[in-house]
């Protein structure tokens, strides 16, 4: 990414000028806390399943990247006039089949549900 923005680890913020939502990026070192943070939590089976990103995982176990911040594309509004239209509209795609594919497993496990007896 760095290369492809024409910036180096040591000027990485520089790379907001051509695109605003890298910005938003976050190091290796934030997701390794992240995973650091999964392994130290005693509770770590209520997480069993889940599907965890790393910027609520920072909320929940308060870690920081590298240089204090708390990088959050859950709370990004995206610039995406800064993307390929083509690429949007792969992007779209995907959500778009992803949420088929969830509403089709909930759906499932509310039948399963369904048949189980109560106890």
């Amino acid at each position: 990414m760095l290369q492809h923005l024409g910036v180096t680890e040591s000027n990485w913020r520089d790379a907001g000028k051509k695109d605003a939502n890298f910005l938003e990026s976050e190091s290796p070192l934030y997701v390794g806390r992240a995973v650091a943070a999964l392994a130290g939590d005693a509770e770590v089976l209520e997480q069993t399943g889940q599907l965890l990103s790393s910027w609520e995982m920072a909320r929940h176990y308060g870690f920081t990247d590298y240089d204090g911040r708390r990088p959050d594309w859950g709370n990004l509004a995206i610039d995406w006039s800064v993307l390929p239209p083509p690429l949007v509209e792969l992007l779209r795609t995907g959500a778009a089949l992803q949420l088929t594919w969830l509403t089709t497993l909930a759906e499932r496990g509310r039948r399963l549900l369904d048949k189980m007896p109560r106890m």
